[in-house]
Formats: C-alpha cells, sequence, structure tokens
C-alpha cells in the first residue's frame, strides 16, 4: 500500500508543482547535481568548470550542493548554490534551461518541454549490473518503480555514454531510446588524455607532500565498490591493505608501499578497525575527488568498481580482488563476464599475492587493449567539447 501512497504523492507534487510554470525557462540557466548535492565532483563538476571556462557571458550556472562550502571559493561570486530539494533547488530546476545530473531526474519535478536533461551519469564501462530482477518485488513496488522509471524515460534528452556496450545495456535498463545516448565518453576522463606528464608529475609531489608521503613510494589505491544503497554502505572486510600484500608490491616493483583506501561515497567508519597497522595506510573516503586519486595513484586495487574503466585509460597496472565473486554475481550479476574485464581477477588474498608478483606490463596492456575494443570505447578526451556543441545548440 505504502508503496502505491508513494506513487500518488509524486504525482501530485508533480501536478502542484507545475504552479511554477508561472516562471519562465531561462535557456542559458544550467542547473548541475553530483549525487544528489552531497558532492561537487564527478562528470558533472568537469563539465561545469569546463563550459564555465568556455562559454560566454550570458550563461548562469546553479550547483545542487547541501555543502555551499564545497563550491571552489574562485566560483562563489558567479555561482549560485542550492540545497537537494530545497525549494530554491526546485524554483532553478523549474527555470534552468540545461538540467545537469550523475543520477536521473528529480520525479516530482514536471520537466517542460523546453528543458533538456543530460543524464552524465557515474561510471563507464558496463561490469555489475543496475538492474533488478523485478520478479523480487511486489506489485505494489513492481507499480511504484515502473511509474518512476516511466517518468524518468519521458524526462531524459540525453545520456552520455562510455562505450557502446553501456548504450547497448543502460537502453535496456532505463528504458531509455539508443537514439537518445551521445557517444563522448565521460567528461571526468577527459583529463587523462589532456593532463601532461609535467603537470600529472607536480600535482603528484604536492598531493604526496600534502599527506607525508615520499614522492618515490609506491602508491596503492584500494577502492572497493558501491555495496548496498548510496544511503547506507554495507560493511566491507578489507584484506587488501596488509603486511602480506605490500610485501609482494614490494617485491614485484622493489618501491615501498603507501594504500591509499577509498570507499564508495559514504565511510564506513568501522572500516579502520580491519586496517594491518603494520602498513601505511591513509584514508582518502573523503578526499573530494575520486579522479585524483586515479591519476596519482601507481596501482589500482578493486573489486567490481566502474572506476577500472576510468583507470585502464591510463594504462597502469590494476588487481581486482573479489572472496565474494560468486555470491556477488548469483546476487546482482554482470553485463561483462569478469574474465573479459580489463585486469586480472583473483578470489583469495594468496591468489592476489601471486598475481602482484608475477606481473607483467606487456600483459596489463593487452588485456586493456582488448578490454576497451570488446565494449567498443567512446574515450577520446573529447566529451567537454562534444556536450559544449550540444549546449550551444539547445540553448
Amino acid at each position: 500500500m505504502k508503496n502505491y501512497i508513494k506513487a500518488y504523492i509524486v504525482s501530485f507534487a508533480r501536478l502542484v508543482l507545475k504552479l511554477g510554470y508561472i516562471f519562465p525557462v531561462k535557456k542559458h540557466k544550467i542547473i548541475f547535481s553530483s549525487y544528489e548535492g552531497m558532492q561537487y565532483t564527478c562528470n558533472p563538476k568537469y563539465l561545469f568548470e569546463g563550459l564555465f571556462d568556455s562559454l560566454d557571458s550570458s550563461y548562469e550556472y546553479v550547483w545542487v550542493l547541501n555543502n555551499p562550502d564545497f563550491l571552489p571559493e574562485k566560483y562563489r561570486k558567479s555561482v549560485k548554490t542550492a540545497k537537494y530539494l530545497s525549494p530554491t533547488h526546485i524554483y532553478h530546476l523549474l527555470t534552468s534551461g540545461i538540467i545537469i545530473s550523475n543520477l536521473g531526474i528529480e520525479p516530482i519535478i514536471p520537466k517542460r518541454a523546453s528543458q533538456k536533461f543530460i543524464n552524465t551519469w557515474h561510471g563507464g564501462g558496463a561490469y555489475k549490473r543496475v538492474s533488478s530482477d523485478m520478479n523480487m518485488f511486489s506489485k505494489s513496488e513492481k507499480y511504484y518503480i515502473n511509474k518512476m522509471r516511466d517518468i524518468r524515460h519521458k524526462g531524459t534528452d540525453y545520456f552520455l555514454s562510455s562505450c557502446e556496450r553501456f548504450t547497448e545495456v543502460s537502453s535496456k535498463d532505463f528504458y531509455i531510446d539508443k537514439a537518445r545516448f551521445i557517444p563522448s565518453g565521460l567528461p571526468r576522463n577527459d583529463r587523462f588524455f589532456n593532463t601532461t606528464d609535467e603537470q600529472r608529475t607536480i600535482a603528484r609531489n604536492a598531493f604526496c607532500k600534502k599527506y607525508g608521503i615520499p614522492n618515490d613510494n609506491l602508491l596503492i589505491l584500494y577502492a572497493p565498490t558501491f555495496r548496498g544503497t548510496h544511503r547506507k554502505q554495507e560493511h566491507i572486510d578489507n584484506q587488501v591493505c596488509s603486511q602480506e600484500v605490500a610485501e609482494a608490491f614490494v617485491q614485484r616493483f622493489n618501491k615501498d608501499v603507501t594504500f591509499l583506501f577509498r570507499s564508495h561515497i559514504s565511510k564506513d567508519s568501522s572500516m579502520s578497525d580491519h586496517f594491518d597497522n603494520n602498513v601505511k595506510m591513509i584514508d582518502m573516503t573523503s578526499y573530494p575527488d575520486m579522479q585524483d586519486l586515479l591519476e596519482f595513484a601507481d596501482v589500482l586495487v578493486t573489486d567490481y568498481s566502474s572506476s577500472i574503466w576510468d583507470y585502464c585509460i591510463t594504462n597502469k597496472p590494476g588487481f581486482l580482488f573479489v572472496p565474494d565473486l560468486k555470491q556477488y554475481n548469483s546476487d546482482r550479476g554482470f553485463y561483462t563476464p569478469i574474465e573479459d574485464w580489463p585486469y586480472h581477477y583473483a578470489e583469495t588474498i594468496d591468489q592476489l599475492c601471486m598475481a602482484i608478483k608475477t606481473y607483467s606490463q606487456e600483459n596489463n596492456h593487452q588485456k586493456i587493449m582488448a578490454h576497451q575494443k570488446e565494449l567498443k570505447s567512446f574515450e577520446t578526451g573529447n566529451a567537454i567539447k562534444c556536450v559544449m556543441e550540444l549546449i550551444k545548440q539547445e540553448s
């Protein structure tokens, strides 16, 4: 019953909010949102900064941020902010010509025909499944899910795609016509193509200095995936940031090791109890930009995270630690078999250590190239330019 009530509330809210149509749409106003106002990051951040630097002064910008201090100081005089689903946020949603988010459009907002919604999404490639088996839900749950899905389907004008495989699976999952998918690549990944080696070295050295890390240390980014919902991070047992794994890296790469731990979106405070005190580890969960960490890290260790798509662009070493592979595959499933992902996977610590010790750069490169070819990558470093041209056409 509660799902029918929720659907009714959404429909009623959409009807009431149509009163906001008395306010005109400003074609040159662009509103950005990342993870429902929780962060200034991901594709909306990189799109905003590219547009802000390149479009003319007639454009107006709004950022949805629950904490306005997340917005870099240099933009604060020029950019408006609003808390998620506040009256100010709703007003700007109703009056912005362009709406950009890395999640779906808000179901309660009755988008007008003159407005354009661009979904940047928040992951590349095609790995863990996003959609759930509808047979798992009750009749009322199916009704609510389908109602929200229909609203988002009708409200999406453009959906940025990282590769052909993503377009194929997402068009089915989100019930969005393939013609609405833009083969642009992800804006957040442009930096991996356009940053010079000198710029990258300067930024990495500054990062190491800030956190007291010797420049010649091997930086191991351990970034386990999204589990549960983003509002409730499930507990993840950490076995990677251990002395055994550190010694394997030292043996293979002949460098001292510093682990950078990054959980997904919301920090699990209990994780600190599981870290090995014999290794150097820095918690980077609250670090504002995952792309920085991917660029500064020498090695990535993850499990089912789409960060492997971003990271494989760098052609650096990566490893997958998946101790719950069989259960995870059974519960959620994959779009692409894990054997075809860009990095080798290990189900035990012993297997992970062996993979590290026997790592081959040439084999790693060949596996990455085969993966990008199979998924038909759209990444070229021109995603921001692509979206910019789209916005110019629409506004």
